[in-house]
């Protein structure tokens, strides 16, 4: 196995890792209306674990961090230019901002024909829109309808700061090295744990209508400082790290060929798989920032750190990596940002319009939960579905210089063969 040229990588893995984020969320939102004490003893620790799937985000994070910094990594071990941060900004907008508009304008349209009334309306739509969300509790959820969306504007913010870490790395000196960058980029994860404490000191709200009994801002208000913006850039420099990893790795040759033979990086996936869950089984009773670093939710960094080397090990397994990326958990992973911004909006209104007591803890019947639930599932996917081949996916293609919309194979073969 000779020296892997980075441009040519494979992130094998990183498909399943996606799936297991979006669909740890949609049953973390979804067990949410099964009634916990009226299920049986063995159900309710099922339960318990399901409740914790929203630390899926944080793998969003962590995968965000991987996929996006890997080029960086790549022309800096190259010895190459700087990436063309046109291009990249150009093609995070096309991944990001089309579906996402689609959806908030539906959310709108709801709010005003359904004569919903919110607070801080236009502050809302305005911060909505230009992903300005996270900083201020009370635009923290831009739509009462769909509360996921808290999440994009973080990732945005990520978006932004990462490039211009890598370009402040590019800068120091033309002697490159992995050393040199993972040193970078750890005091970088050290200044954003300061940062994160002097938000905590400066910036927690007051205790006048912080709860989840005061309703979406309420929640926000009791969620930050924990949940900010600087915070989960730590999830983020996690992920920028395990992709410096794989650069490294790749960049061994042979020596890493054998071991691979020999079936490490699957042990060392799988290990780390494990410690996951089992972390997750750990917390199932414990509060929510009873087990994390400076009380930032998802508990990190473990949690994030252990997939970090899931998706470090994963593209250098023998089985790992394949068993991840099974088809069912491709598809998902592809259309897995149309059901992140779909799945809450049809639980709420089935909440709201459709049965009463789909609501936190309402349903007592597990079947009748059961039947509900997948009902929202299969509806989101098929809302995912048409977000991703009629909106997001041309725009996809339009940002990599492809036609907008794919012709018939017969009739654009030699484009598909580009």
């Amino acid at each position: 196995m000779s020296q892997i040229r980075l441009g040519q990588a494979r992130f094998t893995g990183a498909d399943g890792v996606r799936a297991i984020a979006c669909l740890s969320v949609i049953l973390h939102h979804v067990s949410q209306r099964l009634a916990m004490p009226a299920q049986k003893h063995w159900l309710q620790e099922v339960q318990s674990v399901v409740l914790l799937g929203n630390s899926g985000v944080s793998l969003f994070f962590v995968l965000s961090g991987f996929l996006l910094s890997f080029p960086f990594w790549s022309a800096y071990l190259e010895n190459e230019a700087y990436p063309s941060i046109r291009t990249y900004a150009l093609r995070r907008a096309a991944r990001i901002m089309p579906g996402f508009y689609v959806s908030f304008l539906v959310c709108l349209l709801l709010v005003w024909r359904l004569d919903i009334p919110t607070e801080f309306l236009w502050r809302r739509i305005i911060t909505g829109f230009t992903f300005t969300t996270g900083f201020h509790y009370t635009t923290f959820f831009p739509s009462d309808l769909n509360g996921p969306y808290w999440s994009i504007s973080f990732e945005v913010f990520c978006y932004l700061l990462m490039p211009v870490g890598m370009a402040l790395l590019f800068m120091l000196g033309k002697r490159r090295s992995f050393l040199k960058a993972l040193l970078f980029w750890i005091v970088a994860f050290g200044l954003m744990l300061v940062l994160n404490a002097l938000v905590h000191k400066w910036f927690t709200p007051g205790e006048n209508g912080r709860g989840w009994d005061f309703g979406q801002i309420g929640g926000a208000k009791y969620w930050m400082p924990n949940y900010n913006p600087i915070g989960f850039f730590g999830h983020f420099t996690i992920g920028i790290m395990a992709a410096g990893g794989m650069a490294a790795i790749m960049r061994r040759g042979t020596a890493i060929g054998r071991l691979r033979k020999l079936g490490l990086f699957d042990a060392v996936g799988v290990i780390a798989l494990a410690l996951a869950g089992l972390l997750i089984w750990r917390m199932r009773h414990q509060g929510e920032f009873d087990f994390s670093l400076q009380h930032q939710p998802y508990y990190f960094p473990a949690y994030a750190i252990l997939f970090g080397v899931v998706l470090l090990s994963a593209p250098f397994s023998l089985m790992l990596g394949r068993l991840l990326d099974n088809r069912f958990f491709r598809f998902t992973a592809k259309v897995s940002f149309g059901l992140y911004i779909w799945h809450y909006l049809f639980i709420i209104l089935i909440e709201k319009y459709g049965i009463k007591d789909y609501h936190y803890f309402g349903i007592q019947d597990v079947w009748r939960w059961l039947g509900i639930s997948v009902s929202v599932i299969a509806i989101s996917y098929a809302a995912a579905t048409i977000s991703y081949y009629v909106i997001e996916q041309p725009f996809i293609q339009w940002s990599k210089g492809k036609p907008f919309f794919r012709r018939k194979r017969a009739e654009a073969h030699s484009v598909e063969a580009a």
